[in-house]
């Protein structure tokens, strides 16, 4: 590793020299900063017009020293890996501030909760190369831990003259570790997540992106993240670099320092190159619409099928982002037996890596080809029975497994969190008539739906095409309920399922103003009813009977059916003994 790292054309060689001999120093380590190393660097600092920095790590020794301008000093991108929660880095980083003022800049605290810095210690400079100044900044455990409304996660430490420098560091760090390691602990108990700013791109105005952002929070909350702001912006062309352009990059950065944000949630997908230089500009982790959905799946997904069918996704996902960097650019050599014969190039790192991702998608299409085969014979199975299947359909979070669980009084969990089923359940129950039917609930829909899910859960989702009857429940409770009902509409079009009658609930009746919704469904063909009415489920059983075209078998197998209303969850689907 070059322990030399910046921009050091226009140095001359005596200041090249004294400025490389700083990595043969080492620091006071009971001190934040060894006065003689600081004194050092302020007096190179004004000798050269550059400001100045080293990275030392605790033993007080110089890992890696830094070449700026009048400006800032730049970090090496080679670094390693973020500690996890409630550790740091081991390192310190050391800079010199040319006529700089007591706050460290928006670039200084991004370095500082990008790479958990053990401190930043800034040596203010005078225009005599005096060092005039030595102010440290660490991280604040306690705003880990505690609604802060500015969200600052930094703390900076009273300026001290460099006689008032004490020796008490290290016994500081321990303890600041300590405190950090003890709210992360806490915080992980807590939330399970991370403080993330949503970021939208719009091309309309702010009050028509409104709902897409509302959805991306509600994506944002099921994967267990913590929404501390939202930041739009309007652009026209989209910047292939970043999408936002280096100005608004600079500008989320700084908000996540604010608000204390480690994740960055993007409303567009963004390819590899974008992902990675926004991360490589802000030092945040970077996500975007299709990423937040797969890592839904992958938490919600629990049978074999399931989980085949969302490791499908995640490779299609990531393999035209498999971007190489540093080493992973590197060429595996090859030689002859016993290490003799000639050395060619070998193959690429990322080459190797993204032919085994091919093979790995390969085998897992081969398992999803035996999984449809399973489903298949269990809908021939089911088709054999002579009962008439009804698929609930619907946008996620609409309410489709409390209504399977309200008329067959079955136990499917029912969360109000997107995407809580990702498997299809089917159960049997009896409409009013006598006539027994088969209910399924199945994986719900989403506006833009990412592709290689889409292809993953078609075999799922085909099914539907093979209804006898299709619900369709719309959730008022939302603001873009219209817009919902359209993906729906348009998505089983696209799954050849748009010639299958459909029964259309408008859900959460006792969430909205009825009177006041009744006007927007009054050129609608659908019906205002609420899961948590007992008349409504009386009604829809009926609605049910007479979309599929069912008579009544008489009154004693309705009075049946009366009788098996009253009885206990997990009794009502119980046959009556011959």
């Amino acid at each position: 590793m070059p322990q030399l790292f910046g921009n050091t054309q226009g140095l001359k060689p005596s200041e090249l020299k004294a400025i490389e001999r700083l990595s043969r120093r080492r620091s006071e380590r009971n001190r934040i900063v060894g006065l003689d190393l600081a004194r050092e660097m302020a007096s190179l600092s004004e000798e050269c017009g550059r400001n100045l920095g080293v990275l030392m790590d605790r033993a007080g020794r110089v890992q890696r020293v830094l070449v700026g301008d009048r400006q800032a000093v730049p970090l090496p991108g080679d670094l390693g890996p973020t500690p996890a929660p409630g550790r740091l880095r081991g390192l310190r980083f050391v800079r010199t501030d040319l006529g700089g003022g007591l706050s460290p800049s928006d670039e200084d605290r991004q370095a500082m909760v990008r790479h958990s810095f053990d401190a930043l210690v800034r040596l203010l400079v005078d225009e005599f190369g005096d060092l005039l100044w030595v102010v440290p900044t660490v991280l604040d455990p306690g705003a880990l831990g505690r609604a802060d409304p500015e969200g600052r996660i930094l703390m900076d430490l009273p300026a001290m003259r460099p006689g008032q420098v004490g020796t008490e560091y290290p016994a500081e760090l321990l303890a600041l570790e300590e405190e950090l390691r003890r709210h992360a602990m806490d915080l992980h108990e807590a939330a399970e997540g991370e403080r993330c700013v949503l970021v939208g791109i719009r091309d309309g105005s702010e009050e028509e992106e409104r709902p897409r952002m509302e959805e991306l929070g509600q994506l944002a909350r099921s994967a267990f993240l913590d929404v501390v702001e939202i930041v739009m912006q309007h652009r026209e062309r989209m910047d292939p670099r970043t999408l936002i352009g280096s100005g608004k990059v600079k500008d989320l950065g700084r908000t996540a320092v604010r608000v204390g944000a480690k994740v960055l949630l993007f409303d567009r997908e963004l390819t590899g190159v974008q992902a990675r230089n926004l991360e490589d500009r802000t030092g945040l982790q970077v996500l975007d619409r299709t990423e937040i959905v797969l890592r839904i799946f992958e938490r919600r997904a629990r049978t074999r099928a399931a989980k085949i069918r969302v490791a499908l996704a995640r490779l299609r996902y990531q393999l035209p982002r498999l971007v190489g960097k540093g080493a992973g650019m590197s060429r595996i050599a090859r030689s002859g037996s016993a290490g003799m014969g000639t050395r060619g190039k070998g193959e690429p790192q990322l080459e190797m890596q993204r032919r085994r991702m091919r093979d790995r998608i390969h085998r897992l299409e081969a398992l999803l080809a035996k999984v449809r085969k399973q489903m298949e014979n269990r809908g021939r199975h089911r088709r054999r029975s002579g009962l008439p299947v009804v698929a609930l359909v619907g946008y996620t979070n609409a309410g489709k497994s409390s209504w399977l669980n309200a008329l067959t009084e079955a136990e499917v969990p029912a969360e109000d969190l997107l995407f809580a089923t990702l498997e299809t359940t089917v159960r049997r129950t009896r409409l009013p008539g006598g006539k027994r039917i088969l209910l399924s609930d199945t994986v719900g829909f989403l506006r833009d739906l990412p592709p290689g899910l889409m292809d993953a859960f078609r075999s799922t989702l085909e099914e539907l095409a093979q209804a006898d009857l299709l619900v369709h429940i719309v959730d008022l409770a939302e603001r873009d309920w219209q817009e919902r009902q359209e993906a729906v509409l348009e998505t089983l079009k696209a799954l050849g399922a748009e010639r299958v009658p459909i029964l259309t609930l408008f859900n959460k009746a006792d969430l909205v103003h009825e009177e006041g919704i009744r006007p927007l469904l009054r050129h609608q063909e659908g019906h205002l009813v609420s899961v948590k009415r007992r008349e409504d489920r009386y009604q829809v059983r009926s609605m049910i009977e007479e979309a599929l075209g069912l008579g009544s078998e008489g009154p004693e197998d309705l009075a049946e059916e009366r009788f098996e209303e009253t009885k206990a969850p997990g009794q009502a689907n119980q046959e009556k003994p011959e």
